[in-house]
This record gives structure tokens, sequence and C-alpha cells, in this order.
């Protein structure tokens, strides 16, 4: 029995028999709170310095993402409610992607950071040891040479191709080296170029809606 729908903003869903019922709280089982305690979102700022040191030592373009995206552009950090750290990395198309993700998993396990490859999305999931905080580096490309970029690694991107085309894929000038900074976690980070044009990309039909956990 589906017992709710709630809205597509939490990325995430599974199939329950002809329905599709979306899944907890940013695709998890956690429970939605409006304000993530100190100590936890302190350790989510140092869990995206780490990774961001991993990433800047193999010379990688990358931008906030998503939810922190949104923090950046709003408040100058992560969102009080955030659950994780969501950073795009842009390669050219020739790259050896397994040899990169390989690199990335052994540098960011070097740092003392636990690390998940999801095969199936084709994201580099990151937890810090002492709260379990959560980072998700995701690859992108313009892999046919059309000015389009496209999440490079996973297979999800491939099976479910005119969703992910639809929901996710976007201008490659977006990305485009030198890129704008603005304040997130204690510093100047990455951001898209256009302010909130990635975001219409990615939210097309809410964008300009401020979602927050239900009674918050």
């Amino acid at each position: 029995v589906v017992v709710e729908c709630v809205h597509p903003v939490f990325q995430h869903f599974h199939v329950i028999g002809i329905c599709i019922r979306w899944k907890g709280w940013y695709g998890t089982e956690l429970e939605p709170r409006c304000v993530v305690p100190p100590q936890e979102m302190e350790d989510m700022r140092d869990l995206g310095r780490k990774a961001r040191s991993v990433l800047d030592k193999h010379g990688l373009t990358y931008v906030l993402g998503f939810g922190s995206l949104w923090g950046a552009l709003r408040i100058g950090d992560i969102l009080p409610w955030d659950i994780d750290i969501d950073l795009l990395v842009m390669v050219d198309r020739g790259e050896n992607m397994n040899q990169l993700v390989s690199e990335l998993q052994k540098d960011l396990m070097d740092r003392g950071i636990e690390v998940h490859y999801r095969d199936w999305i084709g994201i580099i999931q990151c937890y810090s040891a002492k709260y379990h905080s959560q980072l998700d580096i995701s690859i992108w490309c313009d892999y046919y040479g059309t000015g389009t970029m496209h999440r490079c690694t996973g297979m999800e991107p491939w099976v479910l191709w005119l969703h992910h085309r639809r929901k996710y894929a976007f201008p490659a000038t977006l990305v485009a080296p030198p890129l704008p900074t603005l304040p997130f976690i204690n510093g100047s980070w990455p951001v898209p170029h256009g302010g909130i044009e990635l975001q219409k990309v990615h939210y097309p039909d809410d964008w300009w809606i401020v979602f927050k956990p239900r009674g918050c």
C-alpha cells in the first residue's frame, strides 16, 4: 500500500506495484529535521573540506550542485536541514572514467573517508567516520561533443536516458572555466555561471520554491 507520495524534489524513488512512491527525506530512511545539530553540521563541513582537497589535488574542475548550490546561493553555507553535500565534477569525454573513479576513491579513503561507488547511479558517495555525514561526487562530461553535459559514469544515465536528458543534462557553458565562486563552508567555492540557471535545469517545475522538511 502506498501511504504517501511526496514532492519529486526528494530525487530518489522506488516502485511499489504500479505506483511510484518517493522514499523518505532526500531518498534516505532519515527523519527530516528542521535544523541539523551543530556538531553534525561541522562534521559535514569537514567532510566537504577533505573531499575538496582531493579534487584540487587532481586538478579537477568542479562546482556545487543541487541542494548545496541552493545553500551557497541563499545563505552562503549548507542549508540548515540539508543532509549531504553535492559536488559536480567536470571532465573531458576522453577521460578514463574507471581509472579516475578508482584514484578518487583511494585518495578519499586515505583521508579517513568511507567511500562507496554506486554503480547504477555512477556516484561516489563519501561518509565521515564520526557522524556518517554524506557527500556525493558525480562526474559529468560533454559526452557527445554537442555542448551538453551528461553524467558520464553509472548505468542510469544510459538506461534511463530520456529521463536523464530532461532532468539532469545541462549546457556546458554553465560550467566552463573560469568559474565564479560563492561563500560556502567558511570559504569560496566554485559555482556554475548564471546563478540559478543550473537549478532551473535540475528543478524545472519548481525552482522558485523553497522546499523545507515538513513542519519547518
